[in-house]
């Protein structure tokens, strides 16, 4: 016999639905509560499979989020929302409890919430226990067989209208600041999808338990938003409004997001509205903190594009980063300041003409030095390493791997240097480029990197080139395809394979990581290494690429480094040109699975591409 909590303040709607229910479900056990605090102790003792209908609206208050928390702590519990109004234009966005309205299709809905699939098996997954509400059906926890990777599995309501259209949009979306989808499953005439599991609390999880979050913190929220957003609008995927309960912050400061996608083109929303919401979310969060108020109007005024926005937030993150607030009491600076003072009048009065003359001299010559004599030399050769004949398994297939040497770094600024210079002194070096791109590549300055000459003077003098120090040393970027290509023959190499690489990177154990089993934290230049600028010289915060083998400990199974980050390279796939493995802006170590950089359409960058996060190695 169902079980039925109807849970209505108003005593007139409270009669009328239960008239209704009981005229619809005859043999159901109906209860009633008349206030928000009765639900609540209600809650824990109902039995499985029960259903919950109830109002959002106590005594003139909004308790929408306090219902989605109570949905969380029992998910065994099928809870809608039900009331006397038409409620769609007043709950948040992303908000996950189905809403019911008392009309003809309440017996179907009703049913579809007495649904149960725990401890049913389907493809690779088991299904355990309800994990809690979704905008499109439930929650369940699961694990794959085979990969004992936890999922949460999508269980939408048998039918549901528009199902399949909204997966095919949330599949559009691969970015690491989303929440993934693994795979969806056809099942008895249903989908089913395998999602990432959300652990973390949201937004709304903090708000509600009082939590501030730091403006750092807030300050990544808003750059993975605008990376999410730019990659979204580059791949003209809409997307949907979203609410407190879609951003996440982990313990560490973590943000993500769950899957943005509209199901539609008229559902979504641009991206200004997107960003002014968010604000109006972190605001009352942050209402303490002086330093809020940048970053407010950038979310408030993101300009024309969202990669407008990224450029803006990913600065206003370096400045949080990198600078360390020192509070000292009033009267201890004053001290100091006339303490300070009156050392600095005596010292004038002694020796001022000796500190000036001295003074003017050491900037003349350090200025004379740097500008036309300082000329840095690279310490790095290129040096090759051996890789063993193997195999490389992936997409239920293995594949023999053959000998090879792999270039124990990525290719250098200083090593590309000297290969342009040697493409000057030889009429043939055409000869060294692909065939298909010879028709573009026509004069030797066509084999430069995006902003070769600037970063090349930089690289020279170890100076900053976009607020980040660069050395002949750094792994050379801005590097197309066909440019690779020709530096490696120049070198009697070629660029690796694909299968190639991925040997080089798991070994014979078949890593996870170029490093070992475990993603760590600081293993290889991502990210991550944002918001740990101490130890480090001021002008290098790790925001792009360091100089190779910078990291030991990004150093793969036979003695290559930085397979895991830094920049990614280019390789030869199955259909033409590949980029693989992570690079510094990547929030999180890229595991071996998910190497092949793709835009959301699962679609390979063109080889005429020329990005600041990928670079090469070459191979023989």
């Amino acid at each position: 016999m169902p079980t039925i909590l109807l849970a209505q303040e108003d005593p007139e709607a409270r009669q009328n639905f239960s008239a209704l229910i009981l005229d619809y479900f005859p043999t159901a056990l109906l209860q009633t509560v008349d206030t928000w605090e009765n639900l609540l102790q209600t809650l824990p003792g109902l039995p499985d499979s029960a259903v919950v209908l109830s109002d959002i609206f106590w005594q003139g208050e909004d308790r929408s989020s306090e219902l989605i928390l109570a949905a969380e702590n029992f998910p065994r519990v099928s809870l809608a929302v039900f009331g006397r109004y038409e409620l769609s234009g007043t709950l948040p966005a992303g908000f996950p409890i189905p809403v019911l309205a008392p009309d003809e299709n309440l017996p179907l809905r009703l049913a579809e919430q007495w649904e149960d699939w725990s401890d049913r098996e389907f493809g690779s997954y088991r299904l355990a226990a309800p994990a809690g509400p979704h905008g499109w059906g439930r929650l369940y926890w699961a694990k794959h067989r085979e990969l004992q990777r936890p999922v949460q599995i999508l269980v939408p309501p048998a039918g549901s209208p528009g199902f399949a259209r909204a997966i095919r949009a949330w599949a559009r979306i691969n970015h690491p600041g989303v929440y993934s989808l693994y795979e969806s499953i056809p099942w008895e005439g249903r989908i089913l999808v395998a999602l990432e599991p959300v652990v973390v609390p949201s937004l709304l999880h903090l708000r509600i338990s009082g939590q501030t979050p730091t403006l750092l913190a807030c300050a990544r929220l808003a750059t993975t938003l605008a990376s999410v957003l730019s990659e979204m609008e580059s791949a003209s995927v809409p997307a949907r409004p979203l609410g407190e309960y879609d951003y996440t912050l982990s313990p560490k400061g973590i943000p993500r997001l769950r899957n943005p996608a509209a199901d539609s083109p008229s559902a979504g929303v641009s991206t200004g509205e997107n960003t002014a919401r968010l604000a109006e979310i972190l605001e009352p969060m942050l209402a303490e903190e002086p330093k809020f108020q940048p970053l407010l109007q950038m979310l408030r005024n993101p300009g024309t594009s969202a990669a407008g926005l990224l450029r803006q937030t990913r600065e206003f993150e370096r400045q949080l980063a990198t600078v360390r607030e020192v509070h000292v009491r009033k009267e201890e600076r004053e001290a100091a300041a006339k303490t300070l003072q009156a050392r600095v009048i005596r010292r004038w009065a002694i020796g001022l003409g000796l500190i000036v003359g001295m003074a003017f001299f050491a900037v003349y010559a350090r200025v004379v030095y740097h500008k036309f004599v300082l000329d840095v030399p690279a310490k790095l050769e290129p040096l090759e390493l051996p890789v063993p004949a193997g195999q490389i398994s992936g997409d239920g297939e293995t594949v023999e791997v053959g000998a090879f040497f792999l270039d124990r770094h990525e290719v250098t600024i200083g090593d590309f240097e000297n290969f342009l210079a040697a493409a000057r002194e030889n009429p043939t070096w055409r000869d060294w480029v692909p065939e298909e791109a010879r028709a573009e590549k026509t004069t030797v300055n066509s084999l430069q990197p995006k902003d070769w000459p600037e970063i090349l003077r930089r690289a020279r003098k170890n100076e900053k080139y976009q607020e980040q120090k660069i050395s002949r040393d750094t792994p050379v970027f801005n590097v197309d395809y066909p440019s690779a290509a020709a530096y490696a023959k120049w070198r009697g190499r070629r660029l690796p394979t694909l299968s190639e690489w991925s040997r080089a990177a798991g070994g014979n154990e078949a890593r996870p990581f170029p490093w070992g089993s475990e993603p760590g934290r600081n293993q290889a230049n991502l990210g991550i290494l944002r918001e740990e600028p101490a130890n480090r010289d001021p002008g290098d915060s790790w925001f792009n690429a360091a100089p190779g083998e910078s990291f030991p400990s990004d150093r793969g199974p036979f003695g290559h480094f930085d397979l895991g980050g830094n920049v990614s390279e280019w390789a030869v796939g199955p259909r033409g040109p590949v980029i693989l493995g992570g690079n510094f802006t990547d929030p999180e170590p890229i595991p071996l699975a998910r190497i092949r950089r793709q835009d959301s359409n699962r679609r390979d960058a063109p080889a005429s591409a020329q990005l600041e996060v990928v670079g090469f190695r070459t191979a023989r």
